[in-house]
């Protein structure tokens, strides 16, 4: 995997797990009988930023990689969840061809 790619999945992933972390503390939160405001707003803020960072990281390896733009965005920012493991596991599963010929 070219250095370029690998550093864009890697930003994606964390940015992706700081949204799952704000979602988990957002709903914790929810659930106590007198939830702070500042806390849910922190996260809710926490949680918007981070998945809207995650998605440009996604179309930055989507430009990066050379596939059609306007398919993964859709999938990427509407079908969020879907679209990225779709994308990574495609990401994932190429490998660079070696110059030289192929040994039995």
């Amino acid at each position: 995997m070219k250095a370029e790619v690998k550093s864009g999945v890697e930003y994606s992933l964390i940015t992706l797990l700081v949204a799952g972390l704000c979602l988990w503390q957002l709903i914790s939160g929810a659930n106590e009988d007198d939830p702070s405001p500042a806390k849910m707003t922190l996260m809710g803020l926490g949680l918007m930023i981070a998945g809207a960072m995650h998605c440009v990281f996604m179309m930055q390896l989507v430009r990066r990689t050379g596939r059609a733009f306007a398919p993964w965005f859709i999938a990427i920012v509407i079908f969020m969840p879907i679209g990225t493991a779709v994308l990574l596991a495609l990401l994932l599963g190429e490998s660079e061809t070696p110059d030289g010929p192929a040994s039995p």
